[in-house]
């Protein structure tokens, strides 16, 4: 008798056994599907860490070193012969500008506006008052080396190639090129006044894209040689006048 209840008790242990074998299996599976979510889910965090890049740091009053422009209807280039850059930030990844250029023989001229750092590169931001839309082209293009600061800028009809020695904010600008910089400061403050001012036309997030249209990029080889000479040579002086 005792023989078989010690049977019996045998058999029940290796039921018990059984069942539990059987209820621990959906357990690892579940703890190996967790396991896999959460690489696949560390592997996602990689990619958006990747795809993060701190903008960089381009704020501060730049005085040109190397600047000239080719017109599609001209196979000869035009030499600039003074410029001055002024770049702020206005938010994590927009900054305000002005350039001042002149061109030998020429009267000065200005531009203002923002540019905007979106997924590793610096586009134009444009903004359409009329309909309250804000659209993006890749009007000029930018490159940073320690002090030095390279644009390209692609206009209907040329490309203009600058590049830029970081200087004293307080330093002193060309007689020449003063009025217009001073002009261009009034009107780039009328113009992010208006802006920052209206609802409808901050705190957007939306990136949209604009083509403007094929970039003439012939010389733009040519450009990049100086620009590797300078940044290589420590060549940062600026050009006698």
């Amino acid at each position: 008798m005792y023989i078989r209840h010690v049977q019996i008790l045998f058999y029940v242990l290796l039921t018990l056994s059984g069942c539990s074998n059987l209820t621990s299996k959906p357990s690892e599976e579940s703890e190996q599907k967790e396991n896999v979510e959460k690489e696949i889910e560390g592997v996602e965090k990689i990619k958006d860490t990747l795809n993060i890049r701190e903008t960089p740091s381009i704020e501060g009053r730049y005085d040109l070193v190397d600047g000239y422009a080719f017109f599609r209807d001209t196979v000869h280039n035009h030499p600039v012969y003074k410029a001055i850059l002024l770049v702020e930030r206005i938010s994590d990844q927009d900054f305000g500008f002005i350039i001042v250029r002149k061109v030998h023989g020429l009267s000065p001229v200005g531009e203002y506006g923002i540019l905007s750092y979106h997924k590793d590169r610096f586009y134009m931001k444009n903004i359409d008052y009329t309909n309250k839309r804000i659209y993006y082209t890749n009007g000029m293009d930018i490159k940073i080396k320690d002090s030095l600061l390279h644009t390209i800028r692609y206009v209907s009809n040329a490309t203009e190639y600058d590049i830029w020695k970081k200087s004293d904010p307080k330093s002193n600008v060309y007689v020449s090129l003063r009025k217009t910089l001073q002009r261009e400061k009034e009107e780039y403050a009328n113009f992010y006044n208006k802006i920052s001012n209206d609802p409808e036309l901050t705190g957007r997030e939306e990136f949209i894209y604009y083509e403007s249209g094929k970039r003439y990029i012939k010389n733009d080889s040519i450009f990049q040689k100086k620009w590797k000479h300078y940044t290589t040579n420590n060549s940062y002086g600026l050009k006698n006048r």
